[in-house]
């Protein structure tokens, strides 16, 4: 592994290796726009987590929160930089002002996107610690040519400017906000990385395709879809279906409700009786449903 920049290039740092060998450990750092990196540490006192750090980054410094350490010799996809200090009384009053100076930057950019008629929806503002870097997170149906707006926001800020362009669901986590359960997105309080969500994961949970009632705040399918697939297939594997017919004792009965929650299957007898059974009673007692012979069967000619 060799060490590689913000933008995932490699430095040609040789000294990589021994610097790994001699450091305490590797932390992940969160930042105010949500991005997460990984950083290492050669100092010999430990960061500790929930700590504000500030860290060498492309061409400066930049300061986060710390939401996870790592044995130096853990595999890492990448890593972004140096701790250079804990953060200090002015680091952080510092980054507090950075973050005011940020909605000024926003409002320049909204008139500039104004002014040159671009169809972007901007997200947020990011600024480097030591404002030497601006990044511009925003929203397009297509790919945008933003090239001028750049150089309006450099001549501005004095700054270098990058601009990203993100997705609905990254917009929707740095956006923050409350989810239909009323709690805080999950994307935005503690999911690290998006996983594909399908229709098939509503459909397993015998919830209705309705975009309104599967739909996070981005549009898209609710990242809780996810949570309890697995639940559901395994339990669509253990219980009955519904309407689906078995022999109880010396009865026959058809299947007229489940519930996964209480572990229970609702059987309507043939002598009108209803037996609710737990799902181990359920397997234990059920037997299979006697095929009506069919007239000819074995009948040999």
């Amino acid at each position: 592994m060799s060490y590689r920049d913000e933008n995932g290039n490699d430095d040609g740092n040789s000294n990589y290796d021994m610097e790994r060998s001699n450091a305490i450990e590797l932390f992940r750092l969160l930042f105010s726009s949500r991005r997460l990196e990984t950083f290492i540490n050669l100092s010999k006192e430990p960061v500790l987590v929930g700590e504000m750090v500030v860290v060498s980054v492309d061409r400066g410094e930049d300061i986060g929160t710390v939401i996870a350490k790592y044995n130096p010799r853990d595999p890492v996809a990448s890593i972004n930089g140096h701790l250079q200090r804990k953060a200090t009384p002015d680091d952080i009053q510092k980054d507090q002002q950075n973050r005011s100076f940020e909605e000024k930057v926003l409002k320049f950019c909204k008139e500039r996107i104004s002014t040159r008629s671009m169809e972007i929806r901007l997200t947020s503002c990011e600024m480097q610690l030591d404002r030497r870097k601006i990044r511009v997170y925003f929203t397009a149906d297509q790919r945008k040519d933003f090239r001028g707006l750049v150089r309006d926001l450099a001549s501005k800020f004095h700054a270098r400017i990058e601009m990203r362009q993100i997705g609905v669901r990254d917009d929707a986590r740095q956006k923050d906000g409350m989810g239909l359960c009323g709690r805080r997105l999950c994307c935005a309080s503690y999911l690290s990385h998006f996983r594909s969500i399908t229709l098939k994961a509503a459909r397993e949970q015998d919830l209705a395709p309705n975009p309104s009632k599967v739909s996070g705040i981005c549009g898209r399918l609710m990242c809780c879809l996810n949570y309890e697939s697995e639940f559901y297939r395994k339990a669509s594997k253990l219980y009955p279906q519904l309407g689906s017919r078995i022999m109880l004792g010396k009865k026959e009965g058809e299947v007229t409700a489940v519930d996964i929650f209480m572990e229970t299957v609702t059987l309507q007898m043939e002598d009108e009786e209803e037996k609710i059974l737990n799902i181990e009673k359920y397997h234990r007692k059920k037997k299979p449903l006697n095929k009506p012979r069919v007239r000819g069967e074995n009948n040999p000619q």
